[in-house]
């Protein structure tokens, strides 16, 4: 985090904090990091693994410019580049224990450097969004869990619909629960609409930048994924006025994902000083 004012108190004083944007596709873009489509199948959704984050070691200042970006951009979370642990995707139930053993690896090395709060983002199926709020809990840290819905918006991989996803979410002992990536913003609404109802923690809506349809609801299912994916952007203004959505949906929590760049965040912060005002 930008300060390390507890983020549920943030949260909590504001009535919408503003998080940060998505960094592999960027870091792509901008040559750090290798899309994999020479070597490997993509967008076929099964966790293929063509982003990594080796870049945060091979290149940290590439990195941290991205966190400066953001930050000066209005961004009041910053994430660490540790994406992903996505095994059940690519080899099922099975994987449980090894899921288990990496993500409790990962969250004592986040514990020991001091972050304020855990992400725990980009999970396709909720048994393993579970083994990480699990492994999470025992830090005491905020913890927000975003589920992503691919290929369907009506549920998560291993079958569970939104509201189930957040129910389940909070029983097991996240602060903050939502949806994260695949789709833009207003087609993660009634997906936000139907977690925002069934529960009563705050809400966390991190879209991606890109269009998507209703035959293929998910950006990394088109055709244009991953190395044409400026044919599929959206303008920033769409972010600005999601803005306004966000605070009259009450969203609490938002930010960005795939896509979605420093710009990106700038038309966040602009949508919602507006919206304020509107309101004042």
């Amino acid at each position: 985090m930008a300060q390390t004012e507890n983020i549920l108190d943030r949260i909590a004083k504001q009535g919408i904090v503003l998080g940060d944007g998505g960094y592999l596709i960027e870091l792509e873009r901008r040559g750090w990091v290798d899309s994999g489509s020479g070597r490997e199948k993509v967008g076929t959704g099964k966790g293929s693994g063509q982003f990594t984050p080796e870049v945060a070691i091979e290149h940290p200042d590439a990195l941290r410019e991205l966190h400066r970006e953001f930050l000066n951009a209005g961004s009041q979370v910053l994430q660490a580049l540790t994406f992903f642990t996505q095994l059940f995707e690519r080899e099922g139930p099975s994987a449980a224990g090894r899921v288990r053993d990496l993500i409790t690896e990962q969250v004592r090395f986040l514990a020991d450097a001091k972050v304020d709060l855990l992400i725990l983002e980009t999970f396709f199926h909720l048994q393993e969004m579970l083994i990480a709020i699990e492994c999470a809990r025992a830090t005491g840290l905020p913890m927000v869990a975003t589920m992503t819905f691919r290929p369907q918006l009506t549920q998560c991989s291993d079958g569970h619909s939104p509201a189930d996803c957040a129910r389940a979410m909070v029983d097991a002992g996240a602060d903050v629960v939502g949806s994260n990536c695949e789709q833009e913003p207003k087609r993660m609404l009634s997906i936000i609409r139907e977690m925002r109802n069934a529960v009563r923690v705050p809400i966390v809506a991190q879209p991606a930048a890109f269009h998507t349809t209703e035959e293929a609801p998910c950006f990394t299912r088109l055709p244009q994924f991953p190395d044409e994916l400026e044919a599929i952007q959206l303008p920033r203004g769409s972010f600005e006025r999601f803005a306004h959505i966000a605070k009259s949906e009450g969203i609490q929590y938002l930010g960005g994902c795939c896509g979605c760049n420093a710009a990106y965040i700038h038309a966040f912060a602009r949508g919602l000083t507006t919206a304020n005002n509107r309101a004042a």
